[in-house]
C-alpha cells in the first residue's frame, strides 16, 4: 500500500528547530542563513526533517570526505517540498578551456548562503566553460582544414549552434522520499530521495566527433536534459562526522551538509512518517 503526505510550511517551521543549520541566532529564517544553531536534540535527524526544512547538501561519489573529494552536485531545500540543483562536478574538455570543480576543501568556513552562491558561480561557469570549448575546438578544426570546402561549410553552421545555446538557470523542483520497509511491514528497510534534474547536455554542442558532419544530424540533441535522479540514504541508523579544516560535515553515505561539532547525526523515516511514501 502507498502512502502519500505533503511537506507543508508550517511543518518544516516546526521542525527546523531540531537540526543544525535551519535556522541563525539572530533570526533570519532564510535557506542560507549564515549562523548555523546547535542541535536540540540528540537523536538522530530522519531525512522528511533533515530535507523538509530549509538547508543546503552536497552530493558526492567517493567512499569518505576529505579536502580533495568532489561536490558532484549542490542540492537547495525550500522548506516547501523543492530542491534546487547546482552542477559542480569537474569536466574535462577540449580546446583549451578548463574547468575546475568544486571541493569539500572549496566550502570551509562557508555559511549556507555563501555555498549557494558558489554554487550558482559554478554551475554557470561549467556551462561557459562548455560553450566555449566547442567554439574554440571547432575554430580550431575551421583552420585546420583549409582547402576542404564542404567540411569546413558544416563546422561553420555547426558553429552557429554552439554560439546560440544560452544558460538556463536551475529551477526549484519537487522531490519525493521514499521508504520502502521490511518483510514485516513494520520496519524501514531503505529508503530513497528522488527529484527530476535538468542537466547540461554536451552531446548538443558541435565538437568532437560531431565536427565535419552537418549540424542538423544532431539538431535533435537538446541543450539540456531532463533526468530522474534517485540518492539512497544510506547510513539507517546514525550517520558519522568528517571534519574538512575547520568545517564538519554530517549525513549520509553520499551526500552531506554542515553540522556543528557533536551532531547526533540523520537516519531513516519510519513508516508512520507523514509526508513520505511508503511501500
Amino acid at each position: 500500500m502507498k502512502r502519500r503526505a505533503f511537506f507543508t510550511a508550517a511543518a518544516a517551521c516546526l521542525l527546523a528547530v531540531s537540526i543544525s543549520g535551519c535556522g541563525s541566532t539572530n533570526g533570519n529564517d532564510n535557506a542560507g542563513d549564515s549562523a548555523r544553531s546547535e542541535p536540540e536534540t540528540n537523536e538522530a535527524i530522519p531525512a522528511s526533517t533533515a530535507f523538509g526544512h530549509k538547508s543546503v547538501w552536497m552530493q558526492y561519489g567517493d567512499d569518505q570526505i576529505s579536502k580533495d573529494t568532489g561536490v558532484e552536485r549542490i542540492l537547495v531545500f525550500d522548506g516547501k517540498g523543492n530542491v534546487t540543483v547546482y552542477d559542480t562536478e569537474g569536466i574535462c574538455l577540449n580546446g583549451g578551456t578548463s574547468y575546475e570543480g568544486v571541493t569539500f576543501g572549496d566550502l570551509d568556513g562557508l555559511s549556507d548562503d555563501e555555498i549557494i552562491d558558489l554554487a550558482k558561480e559554478k554551475d554557470r561557469e561549467r556551462f561557459d566553460a562548455t560553450k566555449q570549448s566547442a567554439i574554440d575546438e571547432t575554430n580550431e578544426d575551421i583552420e585546420s582544414f583549409a582547402g576542404m570546402p564542404d567540411h569546413i561549410k558544416n563546422a561553420e553552421e555547426g558553429q552557429k549552434v554552439n554560439e546560440a545555446a544560452e544558460y538556463q538557470e536551475p529551477k526549484a523542483v519537487p522531490f519525493t522520499l521514499k521508504l520502502e520497509t521490511d518483510g514485516t511491514g513494520n520496519s524501514a528497510a531503505s529508503e530513497t530521495l528522488s527529484f527530476e534534474h535538468q542537466s547540461l547536455n554536451s552531446s548538443h554542442f558541435y565538437s568532437g566527433s560531431h565536427i565535419g558532419s552537418h549540424p542538423d544530424r544532431y539538431a535533435d540533441e537538446a541543450l539540456y536534459k531532463t533526468e530522474q535522479v534517485d540518492i539512497k540514504l544510506f547510513s539507517p541508523t546514525y550517520s558519522t562526522t568528517s571534519i574538512v579544516y575547520d568545517t564538519t560535515f554530517g549525513g549520509y553515505s553520499g551526500l552531506a551538509t554542515v553540522v556543528n561539532e557533536g551532531h547526533a547525526g540523520f537516519t531513516w523515516d519510519t513508516p508512520d512518517t507523514e509526508g513520505i511514501e511508503v511501500d
